[in-house]
Formats: C-alpha cells, sequence, structure tokens
C-alpha cells in the first residue's frame, strides 16, 4: 500500500517571500483497478503493465490542480467535472501552456522508501485558485482533456458501430449501428486461450426510428444517469425555435425500457443538424447527466438545457473559438473538440485544433496554446467504464484501453490558496511504500 505526502512551494519573483503548504493525502483504488485490467486485458501486441509500471512515473506520474474540493472516497476516480482544472503536468517539459507545468527532473528520483516528483509551474502557469490536488498516469498530467486515451485492440468491427455501453459483470459491450443494438461478448478472462476477442454480434434492440427522421438523423449515446438518449435536432441556420425530440431508454439494467419521447421547443437560438452522424467522430447533440447539449449553428455556441425544466436553457458563448463536436462525459459536461483561426509563424492563416472540456457550470478549459493545425475532429465518441476501461471506435476497429486522466490519489489543502502571476510554484509529491 502506498502513502502519499504533499509540498507547495511559492515563491513570489517580486518581494521574494516563500511559503509552504504540506499535508499528507490518501491513494485511491484507481491504481488497483487499472493492475486488474492490466492483467485480463494485456493483449494482442500491447502490455497494459509497461504503461502503469513502475507506479511512480507512470500510474502516478502525472499531477492535476484543481480550484474546489475532491470528495475522500477511494472509490473517486473518474476525472471530476464538479471542480474546475487549474493546472497540471506529466513527465515531460512544457513552457508555452498556461496550464500545464514541467517535471524538475534533477530533484526527482528514488528514494530509500519510495519515490518523489517535483513540478514547476512558472509565474505564467497554473494561476488561480488550489483548493486540491491529485496524481494521475503520466499522460493524463501531460494531455487531460481527451482522457489521454491510446489504442490497443485493432478488433475487427465496421466504423458506424458506437460502443454505448459495457456490463463488467458479464463482460458483454452494447453497440450502436443504424437505429439497433447488437451486443457482444468482449472477452477478457486471462484463462481464456485467445483473449481479448470480441465475440459474435446479437441483435438486442430496435429504435424502430421512422421515415423523414430515420436513423440517419437521430445521435444516440449514453447520458451517464443510467439512461441512454436519442436527440434528434433539425439544421435551424437562422435565429428562430428550434423544436429538439429526445427519446429515453433505460440502461442501468440494459433492458432499454422507453420513456414518453420528450419534444422541447427552444426560441431564439440557432442550431446544428444531428444528420448524418458518423460515430467514428463525435456529434453534433448529446445528453449528459440529465442535460441536453446542441451547438450552434455557426458552432461559436453552446447550448445546455435542463431536461427537468426546459425554459431553464444556458448559452456557453466561445467567443472566436469553435465548437466542432461533444460527447457526454461523467460526471456531467461534456468533452469537446475545438477549432480556432490563427497565423503561422509564416504568417500564413491556418486552422488550429484542441480537444477540451466543458462542464456542467459552463466553464471550459482547452489548450489555447496548440499548434496542431487540424481541420477535422480528431477525437471520438468513447464509452468509459466504471473501472475506467475504455471503448471507442475507429476506422475499422474497436479500439480498448483505460482512461488516463483519473485520480490515483486525492489531497484536498486544510485552507486553498491563491497562485498569482507574481509567484512561481514547485509542487513535492512524494510517494512511499508503507510498511
Amino acid at each position: 500500500m502506498l502513502k502519499g505526502h504533499l509540498q507547495i512551494d511559492l515563491h513570489n519573483e517580486i518581494t521574494g517571500e516563500n511559503k509552504r503548504i504540506e499535508q499528507d493525502n490518501m491513494v485511491t483504488n484507481a491504481l488497483g483497478d487499472l493492475l486488474g485490467l492490466a492483467a485480463n486485458v494485456g493483449g494482442k501486441g500491447y502490455d497494459h503493465f509497461d504503461d502503469l509500471l513502475p507506479a511512480a512515473t507512470y500510474a502516478l506520474g502525472g499531477l492535476f490542480l484543481f480550484d474546489g474540493t475532491l470528495t475522500e472516497d477511494a472509490n473517486n476516480v473518474h476525472f471530476p467535472m464538479n471542480v474546475h482544472l487549474t493546472g497540471h503536468a506529466g513527465q515531460n517539459t512544457n513552457t508555452a501552456s498556461k496550464l500545464g507545468g514541467s517535471i524538475n527532473k534533477a530533484e526527482s528520483g528514488r528514494t530509500d522508501t519510495g519515490y518523489v516528483n517535483v513540478w514547476d509551474f512558472s509565474t505564467s502557469q497554473a494561476n488561480g485558485t488550489i483548493a486540491s490536488l491529485a496524481l494521475t498516469h503520466r499522460r493524463g498530467g501531460e494531455s487531460p482533456f481527451t482522457g489521454a486515451q491510446y489504442d490497443e485492440g485493432n478488433l475487427s468491427c465496421d466504423r458506424s458501430y458506437c460502443p454505448l455501453t459495457f456490463d463488467e459483470s458479464t463482460g458483454t459491450l452494447y453497440l450502436y449501428r443504424d437505429g439497433k443494438i447488437y451486443k457482444k461478448t468482449f472477452f477478457t478472462n486471462i484463462v481464456k486461450a485467445y483473449t481479448p476477442y470480441l465475440g459474435e454480434e446479437t441483435q438486442v434492440f430496435d429504435f424502430a426510428f421512422k421515415d423523414p427522421e430515420n436513423y440517419y438523423y437521430w445521435a444516440v449515446a449514453d447520458g451517464y444517469d443510467g439512461y441512454l438518449y436519442a436527440v434528434y435536432v433539425p439544421n435551424v441556420t437562422k435565429q428562430g425555435t428550434v423544436s429538439i425530440r429526445i427519446r429515453k431508454f433505460k440502461i442501468s439494467d440494459f433492458s432499454f425500457q422507453e420513456e414518453a419521447e420528450q419534444i422541447i421547443a427552444i426560441p431564439n437560438v440557432t442550431a446544428k443538424s444531428t444528420g448524418g452522424t458518423d460515430y467514428y467522430e463525435e456529434l453534433n447533440a448529446v445528453v449528459s447527466d440529465g442535460y441536453l447539449y446542441f451547438i450552434s449553428y455557426d458552432e461559436h455556441t453552446l447550448y445546455k438545457v435542463n431536461l427537468s425544466n426546459t425554459v431553464d436553457v444556458k448559452e456557453i458563448n466561445f467567443g472566436g473559438i469553435r465548437c466542432r463536436k461533444i460527447y457526454p462525459i461523467r460526471g456531467g459536461g461534456v468533452f469537446a473538440t475545438f477549432e480556432w483561426t490563427g497565423t503561422t509563424s509564416s504568417g500564413s492563416t491556418t486552422t488550429y485544433g484542441s480537444p477540451g472540456i466543458v462542464y456542467s457550470d459552463g466553464k471550459y478549459r482547452l489548450n489555447e496554446e496548440s499548434t496542431s493545425s487540424i481541420g477535422y475532429p480528431s477525437y471520438y465518441i468513447t464509452h468509459e467504464t466504471e473501472k475506467l476501461q475504455r471503448f471507442r471506435m475507429s476506422n475499422q476497429s474497436l479500439c480498448y484501453s483505460f482512461a488516463c486522466n483519473y485520480l490515483g490519489t486525492i489531497c484536498n489543502l486544510s485552507s486553498p490558496i491563491v497562485k498569482t502571476s507574481a509567484q512561481s510554484m514547485k509542487v513535492t509529491y512524494t510517494l512511499t511504500d508503507a510498511v
């Protein structure tokens, strides 16, 4: 069993004042869950253990800083959406980011009883309130907004499938395609002779979408609230009223029992149609934790509608940034693909892109310092299980992995601190092998 100890040093570069905060913290079940997953799912050409061990520089080699308190529960392992990310860091050097710090390799290393990681943040990085910290996977610390997913599996499966949910008790994966739900056994038991293996499919549900709004015009995804949602949004190019149809199905017991269809009329908005959905990309409208999110026609606004009180509509405006695609995330809010127009070092105009997250309160985070030039969304619909396993489609393959932006440790500061642009910061995290 591991123990964690945190030390934060703030240095005022103007006055020379130093401030130090120290305290112990708890280790969650994330590492144990992932090591169990690695034993059962490591497989065709990839060893998950190689990406988790040694824990101090891999599975717990990343850092998150948040502006609010985290629930101190060993089972609290998913990336939190009720607090906002103030900063992050992994095992690389990051000097351009406003959020991301750098590993201090000279001061990091093994101790007699464990390992210490030291991260440095400049005066321009991680500014704001810091109320809690957590260790995470090194890749999560370097790229928190995608879940830092990587691909493993290459299990043949048509790319138009969308992973909906996974029954961990039976190893059954449920996928959506062309208005129907299918199930496939996802064999991961280590005693099998050939694993992982995706079994034959069986149709288990038909949405029976009718013309003219057939399956092609509906977006289907898990709402992470015990229900599956099918959403139909028509194209509305000018300000007006958009009529949105929502069908809700119970998924917590895999019965797909349908409730009454909900039709919502939202005045004075524009909307990007759900038509032409490609499930190897993201969606234009989803339901996440009881709220409907849909993108405006010009992609500069995301609307959030309370399904329990549909007159409660919030506009989340991104200014000059475009929100291209979205998909649900556990805990509320959405993952998103953002794009904006910028100028290269040579003076030419190009389109830059970055993954990001939109919190349920309307705040959002993305890598605005990104220098990646993209023209299309590059992240895909992903289903994340309770035990941090992830499924997504890519081309003709079902990819599986684990979420890398988890909470491996939890440390709530006794009193929140505020880092300003006058201060640099050093975070020292010591992991000790408990006797």
